[in-house]
């Protein structure tokens, strides 16, 4: 009888050690993440600036598991009127799951020929463990003013970007300063991008040497897209001349939250 107890103890006791060993070895398997990477690199745009002035577009690159963002990273396929002037990576958006990080590619652009022209070729090439890829940066308008000479409307302070996991229609706003000894009236402000419009802007008179706040309300016409680049053209009359200035550059993005990213990466 003890024999038949002892055999049933040690026979217990290893069903219960394979349970023990079976639940926690796929416990594990169903927590692990997915391995992978992802860039938010599509950007529409308009960038309204001056000869030699220099711009940034922005990249979200998403890596999950090999956390190693070192890499040699360059930037190719520009127009004529675009000189690339360097790339920088720096830390954004934090994700609970240390296994989830991101960084922001910023890359800098030089105007260096007047006129219009379109970026829609143009990728960066990041070089990382022996591997190459090319990511497209998307496609943004510039139009290239000659700097104008005298004085110009002051912006005071802007809102430069919105970034977060939902999509949201951008709203423009700048605090603009008269430096005239005469008033100044804003009669428009102008972008060019596929599927965005300004919403009942009316002109905005701004007395001499005060300063105004102006909004800028936009409506989309088709499905928002995940990154912009917002500069646009503030026209405005002085006396009986009419002037055109760049106002600052807005930034859009909508970047995936942490449960986004790994359906992505499981697709």
């Amino acid at each position: 009888m003890r024999g038949k107890n002892a055999v049933i103890v040690i026979v217990v006791t290893l069903l219960a050690v394979l349970f023990i060993y079976y639940y926690t070895t796929n416990a594990h398997e169903s927590q692990e993440l997915p391995r992978g990477e992802l860039f938010i690199s599509n950007i529409t745009g308009y960038v309204a600036g001056y000869l030699n002035e220099t711009i940034s577009l922005n990249v979200y690159w998403i890596k999950v598991g090999d956390t190693d963002f070192s890499a040699t990273i360059g930037v190719g396929g520009l127009p004529p009127c675009l000189d690339a002037d360097g790339v920088t990576l720096t830390g954004d958006v934090g994700y609970a799951d240390s296994e989830i990080k991101e960084m922001v590619v910023s890359v800098r652009l030089t105007l260096k020929k007047p006129g219009r022209c379109v970026m829609r070729n143009a990728y960066l090439e990041i070089q990382q463990d022996n591997f190459t890829k090319r990511v497209p940066l998307g496609r943004v308008e510039f139009n290239i003013l000659e700097p104008m000479e005298g004085k110009s409307l002051k912006i005071k302070s802007y809102i430069g970007g919105s970034v977060g996991p939902e999509p949201s229609v951008p709203t423009l706003m700048y605090s603009l300063l008269n430096p005239f000894n005469e008033s100044v009236e804003i009669l428009n402000v102008t972008f060019d991008i596929l599927g965005l419009q300004i919403s009942n802007f009316e002109p905005k008179e701004i007395p001499a040497g005060k300063t105004v706040n102006l909004t800028v309300t936009i409506a989309n016409t088709t499905e928002l897209g995940d990154l912009y680049v917002i500069r646009p053209l503030i026209i405005y009359r002085v006396g009986e001349e009419t002037r055109v200035m760049p106002a600052e550059t807005y930034h859009y993005a909508t970047i995936p939250d942490e449960k986004t990213v790994l359906e992505m990466l499981k697709d």
